[in-house]
């Protein structure tokens, strides 16, 4: 069988958005951690005939980067940059940085676009832009590089400290205490929608320099809530529910990007 000239490879595939992907002779996962030597990458990528790339892996769990700030930023940015480096010399054509819609200023009700200000509040949020800075600072013609900042992500596979999963987990244990942020309005895309969008950008004719990855609308937290208590048969607990207030934006909706 004649192998396609077009390999696309992609890192963090246990996670709740990589695991949606479909791999194949054509799409394959690279193994190598984040900690890695830069050589151990090199390799893979070769070894691989990669030619586009998404990097999905990174630490993504808030309340773990704002604990460990060091560690976030190491792996969030410095890591990102030497896969960016290896990327590099192993000649691979297109490189995708999965960034987040944290990095943005939040306090604006309207919606979010690539020219938003920028202005994280979060240990998270600022290492990703740290990543992005960095990034574009090092970015060669050989190994085009774009810039994909993913807004909130829904779905079965995302990880424990996900919104989602959480809900999860309480239904489960029917636990019906007060939920912050209930009434708080999201941009929401299925995990398997955000995997094939960033696959879409790693073949898109144009492959833009930064992109938004969402739905474009926005959602209540406390729909999304009684979608998931409704699969226990708890729907009504949700509009009995209380939502004390916290210090996180009531808004964030994006503008998604168009590519071909």
């Amino acid at each position: 069988m004649i192998k396609s000239s077009k390999i696309l490879g992609i890192s963090g595939f246990s996670g709740g958005i990589g695991s949606t992907a479909s791999y194949s002779e054509e799409m394959l996962t690279i193994n190598s951690r984040l900690e890695d030597p830069l050589e151990r990458i090199v390799e893979e990528f070769k070894d691989k005939s990669i030619t586009q790339y998404i990097h999905l892996a990174a630490i993504t769990d808030i309340n773990w980067c704002m604990n460990f700030p060091k560690k976030c930023f190491l792996f969030n940015s410095e890591y990102a940059q030497k896969f960016y480096q290896a990327a590099s010399i192993a000649k691979v054509e297109r490189f995708i940085f999965v960034s987040t819609s944290h990095v943005y200023d939040n306090s604006f009700r309207k919606p979010l676009d690539l020219n938003s200000s920028l202005r994280p509040t979060s240990i998270y949020g600022k290492s990703k832009l740290d990543a992005e800075i960095s990034l574009s600072r090092q970015k060669n013609e050989d190994t085009k590089l774009s810039i994909a900042r993913v807004f909130s992500v829904t779905g079965k596979n995302t990880r424990d400290h996900f919104l989602y999963k959480g809900l999860h987990r309480r239904a489960q244990s029917k636990d019906f205490s007060s939920i912050p942020g209930l009434e708080n309005t999201r941009d929401f895309l299925e995990a398997s929608k955000v995997m094939s969008e960033l696959i879409r950008l790693a073949r898109s004719v144009d492959f833009p320099a930064l992109v938004n990855i969402c739905s474009g609308n926005g959602k209540k937290v406390r729909e999304i809530a009684k979608d998931v208590f409704s699969l226990y048969g708890f729907e009504e607990k949700i509009d009995k529910m209380l939502s004390p207030k916290d210090d996180t934006p009531s808004k964030i909706i994006g503008v998604p990007t168009d590519f071909k």
